[in-house]
């Protein structure tokens, strides 16, 4: 058992150059398995991907996205920390928000994460609070027409990509988490490009653009 988590810990490190938490290797070796329930913990053949598909390194220096609450929040520790903090951070705002302190990832992998789990209900964006979803950098083509056919906007493509359009861009205004979450996610797992906040109280962008209200 030593033996495979120290193969396993030595391989990680070498394609993030990062050593894995021991909470972490505990769930890669049964020790701790995770509860059944939406929480998923990648395991070490992807999390390499993950963190690469996400620009985590860029986005957030310091952080290392281990895993997805099931409900479009990433499960992020620091790699500085053999007994990490867990931070929920919308995978759609990675390196756009301090997201919110979830406790020690050894409590977590003790109890399978289950209070994780248990506070999908109380997910401030996935409940009843209202989001703004913003545009953070000029998109290529390809992006704007995915975001087009996954938001159902009907503004030109010249309207993203236009020398003059600004960004921070406001995409959507007062929607909802539960709706476009998976939407979201799915444009920035490509082009990362999309980042989100709380309508309510929301500051207002240099000259946002309003583009769509759903």
């Amino acid at each position: 058992m030593e033996d495979d988590r120290k193969a396993i810990s030595q391989r990680v490190e070498a394609q993030l150059g990062v050593r894995p938490p021991v909470g972490l290797l505990d769930v890669w070796t049964g020790v701790r398995p995770v509860d059944e329930g939406d929480v998923y913990v990648y395991g070490p053949d992807e999390i390499a991907e993950r963190n690469l598909a996400y620009e985590v390194s860029e986005a957030a220096p310091g952080l290392l996205l281990i895993g997805s609450d099931g409900g479009g929040d990433g499960l992020f520790v620091a790699t500085n920390d053999r007994d990490p903090e867990v931070f929920l951070i919308g995978l759609g705002a990675v390196g756009t928000s301090d997201g919110r302190r979830a406790g020690r990832l050894s409590v977590l992998v003790a109890e399978g994460f289950r209070s994780i789990d248990s506070t999908e209900d109380a997910r401030p964006e996935a409940a009843d609070g209202p989001i703004d979803v913003l545009v953070t950098r000029r998109p290529g083509v390809k992006a704007v027409v995915e975001m087009r056919k996954l938001f159902h906007l009907s503004l030109p493509i010249s309207a993203f990509t236009a020398a003059d359009a600004e960004f921070p861009m406001v995409l959507l205004t007062e929607v909802y988490n539960a709706k476009y979450g998976e939407a979201i996610n799915q444009v920035n797992l490509r082009y990362r490009c999309l980042a989100v906040r709380s309508h309510v109280g929301a500051q207002r962008s240099r000259r946002p653009t309003q583009i769509a209200k759903l």
